[in-house]
């Protein structure tokens, strides 16, 4: 009788969870047409079920999936893209586990899905966090981990089937961050993030690279208008160099030109240090491609940008831009065509379309050509390039 029993509410609990848990799919498609010396197209598929259960006061969310690449061969590639545990045990304490979405202070630095842990405490008008994560056990193209130079390495080769262990991995990395978020500071219009971050390279690389960031960003809005900055100040550590400083700073104020529709005009700078004799290239955590056609990184990079959002219809939207590159050193950024030591690299011009028929499908195209003669680091016969991408997104 116990044994029916005990069956009957397990029936039950399993019963009650199924009616509160919630799930669905999203269907992501990407196809790509770059143009330099020659034309190359790439196009891919994905497909990520999803599953979420709130358990008592916590939560559990599991989406994972595969994406298909095709290109010269087609690619089948799974990911386990979010496994998140999140528990409530006091109103203000939030503690989330697992393979987590994260972003350090300056929203530049490190940002992604990382496995570890993130612990908030909510105190009203402050929020203190402290994070340990762990990046080697993330798909490498997804992660982008290239802090240091002898990363790159690990990225020339190709995500294969027979040679998993070895070409799937992002390069091992162990974050640790304490981090704060403040409101109304210094003015009620203000808020201001901060943060303290460390990475410990794993690899077994023979010259480790670990580095140690402050982090700080702060974004005023007032009426018509906005106003971001981030800075981040880095010590990298190696055993030829000893411990070099690095710095980076973003910088983007806008506005809105018209109250009769919904537009936005912005300006922004970005820069980060280069090699030289009194600093060191910034390495962030993350490689980010900079630009639409050009794609430097971040590290050894000026961009000053200029664009105009504008909602064109309810599901419309559309982005039209220009951003110029200049290079803060002579050896972090390197193409084929590079000839000359100038600094300055050249203007990109780039337009989006943006149109969101349903809540849950939205549809892309991106446009964007580089014209190297604007600038006077490339050689004479370099071709205009562009780049066109249409993006999908489908979700149920």
């Amino acid at each position: 009788m116990k044994r029916i029993v005990f069956l009957l509410v397990c029936i039950a609990c399993f019963t009650a969870a199924l009616f509160a848990a919630d799930f669905g799919g999203i269907v992501s498609g990407r196809f790509e047409v770059e143009g330099n010396d020659e034309t190359r197209v790439i196009g891919a598929v994905g497909f990520v079920p999803w599953f979420s259960l709130p358990i008592g006061e916590a939560d559990f969310y599991l989406s994972a999936g595969f994406r298909a690449i095709f290109e010269d061969e087609t690619l089948l590639v799974p990911e386990l893209n979010r496994l998140e545990f999140t528990f409530r045990p006091l109103p203000s304490l939030a503690i989330r586990a697992g393979r987590i979405p994260w972003q350090d202070p300056s929203r530049f630095t490190a940002r992604g899905l990382f496995d570890g842990a993130d612990v908030v405490l909510d105190l009203g008008r402050t929020r203190l966090g402290m994070a340990a994560l762990y990046t080697g056990f993330l798909y490498k193209e997804t992660a982008a981990i290239t802090i240091s130079p002898a990363d790159t390495k690990n990225y020339t080769a190709s995500f294969d089937w027979a040679d998993f262990a070895n070409t799937y991995f992002a390069p091992p990395r162990v974050l640790a961050a304490l981090y704060g978020e403040f409101p109304g500071f210094p003015s009620r219009r203000g808020h201001l993030y901060a943060g303290l971050m460390a990475q410990f390279d794993l690899s077994d690389a023979d010259e480790r690279f670990h580095t140690q960031y402050l982090l700080l960003r702060h974004s005023l809005a007032y009426r018509a208008f906005d106003l971001a900055a981030a800075a981040a100040i880095g010590l990298e550590n190696t055993q030829a160099d000893g411990v070099q400083a690095a710095y980076a700073f973003t910088l983007e104020g806008g506005v809105r030109l018209s109250a009769t529709i919904r537009d936005r005009l912005s300006l922004g700078v970005r820069w980060a240090s280069g090699d030289g004799p009194q600093t060191a290239a910034f390495f962030p955590i993350i490689w980010e491609a900079q630009g639409l056609v050009l794609k430097p990184g971040f590290s050894g990079i000026m961009r000053i940008s200029a664009q105009y959002e504008v909602r064109l219809l309810p599901p419309l939207s559309a982005i039209a831009g220009c951003r110029y590159y200049l290079r803060t050193d002579s050896t972090s950024f390197s193409d084929s065509y590079l000839e000359d030591e100038s600094y300055f690299l050249g203007a990109e011009i780039v337009g989006s379309l943006l149109w969101v028929p349903f809540s849950d499908c939205a549809f892309s195209l991106n446009t964007g050509v580089f014209l190297p003669q604007t600038g006077a680091a490339f050689a004479e016969q370099t071709p205009v390039r562009f780049t066109l991408t249409l993006e999908t997104i489908i979700s149920f």
